[in-house]
């Protein structure tokens, strides 16, 4: 699955939204909740699938026991959940071992852009670094310095 097009903080109002519903949602019913067209929240439904947050069967939404263990963490343990899960996203988790095997823990903003574009065939290169850095922001594992254009790792994972 290509990196869904969806911050860390929509992917949890979604889930917020699920767990609200029940536990249990149709797609169609909770877009058309928030008003919106189903297309609209389908990036958000593909983050927390990929994070393993809800399974998706027949337009139904479904949170996992990781989700429900999620919303009911406080922010310490949130961040925690989030981490591991955004760590192991396999663009996330190539980019970080590259990080970690140069000696700095440093990336230029255009070697990063690279790097997506040959992982992700997409003209559109640039939102994805703003979702990869969101992601990994949130997740306390990459940060972005807009002053310099380097990414650097927050911790070690």
């Amino acid at each position: 699955m290509v990196l869904p097009k969806a911050t860390i903080s929509e992917i949890i109002g979604l889930l917020e939204a699920v767990n609200d519903a029940g536990g249990v949602e149709d797609a169609a019913r909770l877009a058309a909740d928030f008003d919106l067209e189903l297309d609209e929240i389908l990036p958000s439904i593909d983050g927390a699938e990929l994070l393993g947050f809800v399974i998706v069967s027949d337009g139904n939404i479904e949170l996992t026991g990781e989700a429900k263990r999620l919303l009911d963490a406080g922010i310490q343990e949130r961040k925690k959940i989030i981490r591991d899960k955004v760590a192991r996203v396999p663009i996330i988790k190539e980019l970080t071992e590259k990080l970690l095997e140069s000696g700095e823990c440093r990336m230029s903003k255009e070697d990063v852009l690279k790097f997506i574009q040959k992982r992700i065939a997409a003209a559109d290169v640039e939102d994805y670094f703003k979702i990869i850095i969101n992601w990994t922001r949130h997740a306390g594992l990459i940060g972005y310095d807009s002053d310099s254009e380097e990414i650097y790792l927050m911790c070690r994972v």
